[in-house]
């Protein structure tokens, strides 16, 4: 029988090791960030996408197929309305989600990395500059965490 989630005392150890492993073997940070624009820059040539380009498709083809395999998450771009935080058509919510893509990628951009590769593999290596990021990364969800649910009239 497969668990639904890897327990958090099976998955943190064995993303350290990755992380771990990544500097070791390669010297190469784990993080999304430049998988993405890795494959952004290189998505009509193949041959010319990068370790970190590989890297992401990999950690997204890995959860995809681990979902379908136990089936407990089916394909879909159904969200619903999000309790209210997202419009009704499939348009609306299209153009708000990417929206909301591309100013994370801006502030990720600006920030120097993502919250992968600042919260993790930055802390890890001690990085003042990941520490700070990262703390305003948290923050942030927790301020915005609290104000959606003040605003849903949801538990706080």
């Amino acid at each position: 029988m497969t668990p639904d989630r890897c327990p958090w005392f099976i998955a943190g150890p064995l993303l350290g090791l990755v992380i771990v492993g990544l500097r070791a073997a390669v010297n190469k940070p784990l993080g999304a960030l430049g998988g993405y624009v890795d494959l952004a820059e290189n998505a009509g040539t193949l041959g010319r996408i990068g370790f970190r380009g590989f890297v992401l498709l990999g950690i997204v083809l890995g959860g995809a197929l681990f979902a379908l395999t136990i089936g407990t998450a089916p394909p879909t771009v159904a969200y619903g309305n999000a309790w209210g935080f997202l419009p009704a058509a499939p348009l609306g919510q299209l153009g708000l989600l990417l929206g909301a893509g591309a100013v994370m990628g801006f502030g990720a951009r600006t920030a120097g990395g993502c919250t992968s590769g600042h919260g993790m593999t930055g802390m890890a290596l001690g990085s003042p500059a990941s520490m700070v990021a990262f703390m305003t990364f948290f923050s942030t969800a927790v301020v915005l965490a609290h104000g959606l649910a003040t605003l849903s009239g949801g538990a706080r």
